[in-house]
């Protein structure tokens, strides 16, 4: 039962999902999460920082109030509001 619910849901999830997002994703390494971190920082124009997301499930408060341009889209990956 489980495999059909893979075969039913994995492509909508791979379709739907944020493709910088590396974990536990089919034909994603953590080589390819480093090439694509590098690639992003490398750029004379690139954040100051990155996010991971255990640390911003954790913390979403305090992220809440240094960014508040971006607290409502972690809240609501994270279930928080």
């Amino acid at each position: 039962m489980q495999a059909l619910y893979l075969l039913a849901l994995l492509p909508v999830a791979e379709t739907t999902a944020d493709p910088n997002s590396y974990g536990f994703r089919p034909k994603r390494s953590t080589a390819d999460a480093i090439e694509q971190c590098f690639t992003v920082l490398a750029r004379k124009i690139s954040p100051p920082w990155v996010l991971e997301a255990t640390s911003v499930a954790a913390s979403t408060t305090s992220v809440t109030h240094g960014c508040s341009t971006i607290s409502p889209r972690i809240k609501r990956c994270c279930g928080n509001g």
